[in-house]
């Protein structure tokens, strides 16, 4: 199965990744932030037709999540690319959460304990 690689998991990425995956291409899904949906995810409407963004891009972020041949890498960067057009080998580095992934249910205790506080981007340094 060929393999490709998304960088950046924006609505414009998440629909790219879809369409591939379609097509039973895998395709690793990269972005920096730790969820996927960018700027469209801190939208409330979108121009020119004034739609909700979130009812637009929660079905295709659930179908990322559910795809069997799309593998989503959070808080990663990529660090190089090598190669020539038909072989390309991608360097990631994941940035670490500091939890342990596979436990983890969402539940939120952790940040009650955690000591260390980060800036929140989502609020543009305004909140």
């Amino acid at each position: 199965m060929a393999e490709v690689v998304v960088i950046g998991a924006g609505v414009a990425g998440i629909q790219a990744a879809l369409d591939l995956a379609g097509h039973n291409i895998h395709v690793h899904l990269i972005e920096r932030e730790p969820s996927i949906g960018g700027h469209m995810a801190q939208l409330d409407k979108t121009f020119p037709t004034n739609d909700c963004s979130m009812c637009i891009l929660s079905p295709k972020m659930v179908d990322v999540a559910r795809h069997p041949n799309i593998t989503t890498h959070t808080c990663s960067e990529v660090d190089s690319v090598d190669g020539e057009i038909g072989s390309f080998r991608v360097r990631v580095r994941k940035h670490p959460r500091y939890i342990i992934e596979s436990e983890c249910n969402g539940c939120g205790d952790c940040i009650e304990i955690c000591p260390v506080e980060v800036y929140n981007r989502f609020d543009a340094g305004i909140g």
